[in-house]
């Protein structure tokens, strides 16, 4: 329990924690032998230097996840255009390995893994299985 907490803790810590040990300390020195000025501008910016890397860690990982949407969204818009079109891809069949099928893209779906899949004939196949594209024909009667 000692080390997880510990851990944990000292990752909370605030600026106003900060400037109450802070005060504390200064509080607290001994008044025969005081703390240089400077030590207690050092550790102040210190701690200032940390609390924005920790501010600037927090928003590139809020752009990062906006990043991926943007792109699974990119993905499905993309994806989206192939509905209706014959499309020729690998298959991954263990008995068949590197055969090719064609099939009409009947759908879109959007995998447990965050990828993008084509719906063909009931059955999804990666984006990353395309090899060719061409329009289906539309006969008149």
């Amino acid at each position: 329990m000692g080390t997880s907490s510990t851990s944990s803790l000292s990752s909370e810590i605030s600026m106003d924690n900060f400037l109450t040990l802070f005060v504390t300390q200064l509080q607290n020195q001994n008044p025969l032998d005081p703390t240089d000025n400077s030590e207690f501008m050092s550790q102040l910016a210190q701690f200032s230097a940390l609390e924005q890397e920790q501010q600037q860690t927090g928003y590139l990982s809020s752009m990062s996840s906006m990043e991926a949407a943007s792109l699974q969204l990119d993905q499905i818009s993309m994806a989206s255009t192939f509905i209706g079109k014959t499309i020729t891809y690998s298959s991954d069949s263990e008995d068949n390995s590197n055969a090719t099928q064609t099939g009409v893209v009947e759908g879109i779906k959007l995998e447990k893994d965050g990828t993008v899949s084509f719906l063909i004939n009931g059955k999804s196949v990666s984006i990353s299985n395309l090899i060719e594209v061409t329009q289906t024909s539309t006969t008149k009667t």
